[in-house]
């Protein structure tokens, strides 16, 4: 079968798993509900502190999928405190408990029945209502000169460029988290971290399809792709790691503490993509390349913006070893290569909707397919046949003039 039925089914399939852009707009909704809370000074201690809510994770990146049956959608979000609090005043423990009992005040006040839950390292509300969510909110500050230098300097050595290590390390937090030794006391060693850093980094990735990005700004009238959304910028980039981590969560359905998780897949994605401008190529080009940017020892997957963070670092530890994360990772990375083969290497239409079904979860008309992939094979005919009409077509015959005519050459 051509390699355009690939792109028809992973079409389908991101037509089944894909957040609608209301559900982005609610998810906006809610996290600026937050940051107008925190920040009125009648309602919210943080308020002195500026604080600054904004997302991450993949409603940050535009890669945010459907929840997979009843869980809920997943909007990771960072408030960082802009001033006054540093880690010569305040403890870990001191600003999570800041934001918590602001979160707290919020929560009562928007009336949401469920229990404000503590993370090793966030807090996490639970909506129940029209779209349901649970928010993961992570209380930070800005990190200091001295750890701005020193992840410049990772990221230059890790053969990132000066413009991207200069973009991004500007934007690096010091969070909290209740696993550190010291997240009593009063101490310089708070773990860091930088998402925004992160989608700054993704971003750069996706924009090696400089010409399709210029094209989706185009038609959006807009003078150019930052003026967009990052969500709606919608590439293959965007697509394809949408696409890997349905896949995932399908082939993981009964191992959830086992699958990989989406920031190791979300990674490697990127770090493989090359800019392909069309779907099908760009998960050609992602599946025969991730397996080689697992590095053999020492940082398996390093963070592109923090390269000393493994994010796969879990995998070397007891329970890691115990969940087979590694040895999961790479049976995943093999599925995802066959699974996909069979929308480039089947002509059976029943077969591929049944691959999108149990593979991907998404179930697809058998008609609307068979006549998607019909239209795309009679175009495809039909521009061959042109394209062989014009091959055929007589070279023009040119008749040199007599010398005496006033025209060199002409054409019959």
């Amino acid at each position: 079968m051509s390699i355009s039925t690939a792109k028809i089914m992973m079409k389908e399939i991101i037509g089944g798993i894909d957040v609608p852009d209301s559900g982005y707009q609610t998810a906006k909704k809610r996290y600026d509900d937050l940051q107008e809370w925190l920040c009125d000074k009648s309602k919210s201690k943080s308020a002195e502190f500026e604080p600054h809510i904004y997302p991450q994770g993949s409603f940050r990146l535009g890669t945010a999928i459907k929840p997979f049956k009843k869980d809920d959608y997943d909007l990771d979000l960072t408030c960082k405190m802009k001033k006054g609090i540093v880690k010569e005043n305040c403890t870990q423990e001191q600003l999570k408990k800041l934001l918590g009992g602001d979160l707290e005040g919020y929560r009562i006040k928007r009336s949401i029945e469920e229990a404000l839950e503590s993370k090793h390292r966030c807090w996490r509300i639970n909506y129940k209502d029209e779209l349901n969510f649970h928010i993961d909110i992570v209380p930070c500050i800005p990190s200091k000169e001295d750890i701005i230098k020193s992840l410049r300097k990772k990221i230059l050595n890790s053969g990132e460029t000066d413009l991207i290590a200069e973009q991004v390390t500007k934007f690096a937090v010091s969070i909290t988290d209740d696993r550190k030794p010291s997240y009593k006391s009063i101490s310089s060693d708070w773990e860091i971290s930088n998402p925004e850093g992160y989608a700054l980094w993704f971003e750069n990735q996706m924009k090696q399809a400089g010409k399709l990005l210029n094209s989706i700004a185009l038609e959006a009238k807009k003078t150019k792709i930052e003026d967009l959304p990052t969500y709606k910028w919608r590439t293959p980039l965007q697509r394809c790691v949408q696409i890997l981590k349905r896949h995932r969560d399908i082939r993981f359905e009964n191992d959830k503490n086992g699958k990989p998780i989406s920031i190791i897949i979300t990674t490697l994605a990127a770090k493989a993509y090359k800019g392909e401008d069309n779907l099908e190529d760009a998960m050609k080009g992602i599946l025969s390349r991730m397996e080689d940017l697992v590095n053999p020892h020492g940082q398996r997957v390093p963070n592109p913006v923090n390269p000393s963070e493994d994010f796969a670092d879990k995998w070397s530890k007891d329970k890691g070893r115990k969940l087979k994360l590694e040895e999961n990772f790479w049976k995943w990375l093999k599925w995802a290569k066959e699974d996909f083969g069979v929308f480039e290497s089947s002509d059976n239409i029943v077969d591929l909707v049944a691959n999108a079904k149990s593979k991907y979860g998404v179930e697809l008309n058998e008609g609307v397919v068979r006549k998607e992939i019909g239209a795309s094979v009679n175009a495809l005919a039909v521009n061959k046949g042109l394209a062989s009409q014009e091959s055929k077509r007589p070279e023009p015959i040119i008749i040199k003039s007599r010398p005496a005519s006033p025209h060199s050459e002409r054409q019959v």
